[in-house]
């Protein structure tokens, strides 16, 4: 047996695996890319993280680099939740609920509760919810949606799940604990005060913010590229909270072990208008009637999408075959009056009734349990059924100003041509969020590589039009091969900075959120070709 694991398994109340199925099902994620750990810690509580994290740590200072890769469910889309060292896996312990205070609407969890779970638990115990975590309802752990960044259905009602947290319990580098949560000037100062690494975390953070302001500025918050979240950090009138920098840093700053989450009142009933269109340019179109509206939500659809899930036999009529090379619009209502929800549904199904290229309208009132016709036709439309044809996820939460929306349309059909590749779109209208869904056949060799070349070609086209590849989800390896790539230097280098302060030693993810080769990629992905194969 390897003596880590052996070593670790006399210290530790869970269990270090290394061997078996664990591994090979801890070498992959969503991402088509594969990495074999060496072993699978599954912790059993925040002191066998603590553990781990000390004992890597020794080992880094003494020239010995032993990763640390956190792992949730292994959602990953883009290669974040895989490496090659330790894996620290808590779903199978740290699950538990801790409290809820449903008076201030606050939910306390392990990292590795299950997020359907605690939803659930929310739902039945107070009629609260949490932002989703995904619009095709898959599941994650709540630890790995704060280090992911996840969005889902309705983040222009409930916000991203990143914005419920807090208060979080964080495992650093070195195994100390660092709790987070927004601190006064004062506080700050005593903080700053500690000869710990705490400390040291807080006055370096403290330093480089006012050592580089003026660039802190003028980053774009609404991308989740690097740690552009240090924008958040600190406060006009001094005071810092470093939750932001852990939201979706993708398990390299730390190790979240809990989170306190802010829930919200969930509103049950909803309305949703399907407008089908003869083109996509003109369900663009109609969007504008309906952002006049009080709709919750609003999304665009390719109408490429719903044709790929009628292959699969989920023909819905509120989309016909006619709107198949079109779109579509959706615009959700959830007041809680059903009176009002209705007349505002139905007045706007006269009013887009009127756009051109108009087909077809529907109104469907359901609960918000069972708001699943658009999201289980978005789940066929990304898992084709042949053979090792994927849709990668790495695709998914690119994000752009809704201005930019007709213009970067047209340089995807320009992409499209160029590639011979369909790149039919997911858009959130309000939060500007897109999801491309291309299928590439990954038996072929030239498909592997075709699929990184149009990542880097619509890269550069979100780049031109003012948004970024990484919107949500954050970059793990693969949008970091190609967001890296272009980056500002200076922007860069912060980034690096910040990484340095909370991981000195490299222990933490290495090969995610910053420069990776692209021979390296290409290895892990044809990797898991053989191994899906």
């Amino acid at each position: 047996m390897n003596k880590v694991a052996t070593y670790l398994n006399e210290h530790l109340a869970g269990e270090v695996i290394v061997s078996g199925n664990s591994i090979a099902k801890n070498s992959t994620d969503k991402s088509q890319l594969l990495i074999a750990p060496e072993m699978i810690a599954q912790v059993a509580n925040t002191n066998d993280i603590r553990k781990i994290m000390r004992f890597c740590w020794q080992l880094a200072e003494k020239g010995h680099t032993l990763s640390v890769t956190a792992r949730g469910r292994g959602t990953s889309a883009t290669g974040a939740s895989i490496g090659s060292g330790i894996i620290i896996s808590p779903a199978k312990y740290m699950n538990r609920i801790i409290g809820i205070d449903p008076k201030q609407k606050l939910v306390h969890v392990q990292s590795g509760a299950m997020y359907s779970g605690v939803t659930m638990t929310l739902s039945t115990h107070s009629g609260m919810r949490l932002p989703s975590i995904s619009n095709t309802h898959d599941d994650g752990t709540v630890g790995g949606s704060v280090a992911s960044g996840a969005t889902g259905f309705m983040i222009s009602r409930y916000g991203r799940f990143g914005d419920s947290v807090k208060q979080l319990e964080v495992v650093l580098a070195n195994g100390d604990i660092l709790q987070t949560s927004r601190l006064n000037k004062r506080d700050v100062n005593a903080k700053k005060g500690l000869h710990t690494f705490e400390g040291e975390i807080y006055r370096q953070v403290d330093n480089l913010i006012s050592d580089n302001q003026e660039l802190i500025n003028s980053l774009e918050t609404s991308c989740a590229s690097g740690y552009n979240s240090i924008a958040k950090v600190k406060k006009k009138d001094g005071s810092i909270d470093l939750s932001p920098l852990f939201i979706g840093s993708e398990g390299t700053l730390g190790v979240v072990s809990e989170a306190i989450l802010q829930s919200q009142f969930a509103r049950r009933n909803l309305s949703m208008v399907i407008g089908a269109f003869e083109t996509l340019g003109d369900a663009h179109g109609a969007v504008d009637v309906v952002k006049g509206t009080k709709a919750a939500t609003v999304n665009l659809i390719d109408g490429r999408l719903f044709k790929r899930a009628a292959a699969q036999g989920k023909k819905r009529e509120f989309a016909p075959e006619a709107s198949y090379m079109g779109g579509l619009v959706v615009a959700v209502f959830d007041d809680f009056a059903e009176r009002s929800r209705t007349r505002v549904a139905k007045k706007l199904e006269r009013d887009i009734a009127k756009s051109d290229g108009f087909i077809k309208a529907t109104v469907l009132n359901i609960a918000d349990s069972d708001a699943s016709e658009i999201s289980s036709i978005l789940s066929l439309a990304k898992n084709p059924a042949a053979g090792l044809e994927v849709v990668p996820g790495a695709f998914d939460g690119i994000w752009l100003p809704s201005v930019q929306l007709s213009s970067f349309f047209a340089e995807l059909t320009k992409i499209e041509k160029e590639f011979s590749v369909e790149l039919p779109a997911f858009v959130d209208i309000h939060s500007g969020l897109i999801d491309l869904m291309p299928v590439f056949d990954m038996k072929k060799v030239t498909d592997r590589q075709k699929m990184i070349r149009v990542l880097s070609a619509v890269s550069d086209a979100a780049n031109k039009h003012g948004g970024s590849l990484s919107g949500s989800g954050g970059e793990g390896r693969l949008k970091s091969l190609v967001i890296y790539a272009s980056m500002n230097e200076a922007e860069a280098e912060l980034y690096e900075k910040i990484k340095n302060i909370f991981d000195p030693h490299g222990i933490l993810n290495p090969g995610v959120k910053q420069k990776i080769l692209a021979k390296d990629v290409a290895s892990q992905l044809n990797a898991w070709c053989r191994e899906a194969a």
